[in-house]
């Protein structure tokens, strides 16, 4: 059996003020640029590149869409199909 005081619970630390930017701490903000690996750097170049590939791809598909259809003449109205009657039985 243990003797002697229990040992006081560790204590959570608690939140920031929602206020509070991120990066802060008991330091407070760090100066300067911050330095990014080669190899990340490249990959985050090549995400970039391929997003802005896509969203000009996405953006010119949807204009000659809306061009193709503003040129296009108004559709023919159709005409209902014929309903067979019914023949009397009996």
């Amino acid at each position: 059996m243990a003797q002697g005081r229990p040992k006081a619970a560790a204590k959570r630390p608690r939140r920031a003020a929602a206020g509070t930017g991120t990066g802060t701490g008991p330091r407070g903000r760090r100066k300067g640029g911050r330095a990014i690996a080669p190899k990340k750097l490249h990959v985050i170049r090549q995400q970039k590149l391929r997003k802005r590939l896509e969203v000009g791809i996405r953006a010119r598909i949807e204009r000659d869409a809306r061009q193709r259809a503003g040129a296009a003449p108004p559709p023919a109205p159709q005409r209902p199909a014929p309903t067979k009657g019914k023949k009397g039985r009996g």
